[in-house]
């Protein structure tokens, strides 16, 4: 013969992947997954979300509020903290198009001691006061994260909320770490 050889193959000779191989991959894949899920922190990243949101609507709110000032040199009066879409059905539509609600409008927050502003309330809202001539307002929300202590939107930071500066009465808890407020331009 001319030196050709014919390779015959061995009906024993498997191709593919070993059970054991493949549980090796599922179980390294399982655990790079939880690893994973662990840094992200969805819960957390979610309720971030949240707050920003909170953050914005409020900004908003705080921008058709200065559109009004404009006109009427005054903003709405409303001298206890009421839901801010009740309180400021003035200004809207003229003003903004719609008063936005909390992501968890109207339900408790998680934690009802540890969580409460506004005195006490501890229900996710948007609320607005202002004192009775309407020269100046507050407006806050529960976070559902809390705030550091030298954050500027951390309600004890917020100058309105000091009665004889304002007239404004924020009530005696507003030192707790989830208030979030905002209030008219000085």
């Amino acid at each position: 013969m001319l030196g050709i050889t014919i390779n015959k193959t061995n009906k024993n000779e498997r191709k593919g992947f070993t059970l054991i191989e493949m549980l090796v991959v599922v179980a390294l894949i399982g655990i790079l997954a939880g690893v994973v899920i662990n840094v992200i922190n969805i819960p957390k990243t979610q309720a971030r979300s949240r707050d920003s949101k909170r953050i914005g609507d409020l900004k908003r709110i705080q921008t058709a509020l200065e559109l009004y000032f404009a006109e009427n040199r005054k903003y709405p009066v409303s001298t206890s903290f009421n839901y801010a879409h009740n309180a400021l059905l003035s200004i809207s539509p003229a003003y903004i198009d719609q008063i936005p609600k909390d992501p968890f409008n109207g339900e408790n927050t998680s934690n009802t001691l540890s969580m409460r502003c506004m005195n006490n309330n501890y229900v996710h809202g948007y609320y607005y006061i202002s004192n009775s001539t309407g020269a100046r307002y507050v407006i806050t929300t529960i976070m559902e994260l809390p705030l550091s202590n030298n954050d500027p939107g951390w309600c004890s930071n917020v100058p309105n909320c000091d009665y004889e500066l304002s007239g404004i009465t924020c009530g005696g808890s507003f030192n707790k770490l989830y208030c979030y407020c905002v209030q008219n331009p000085m």
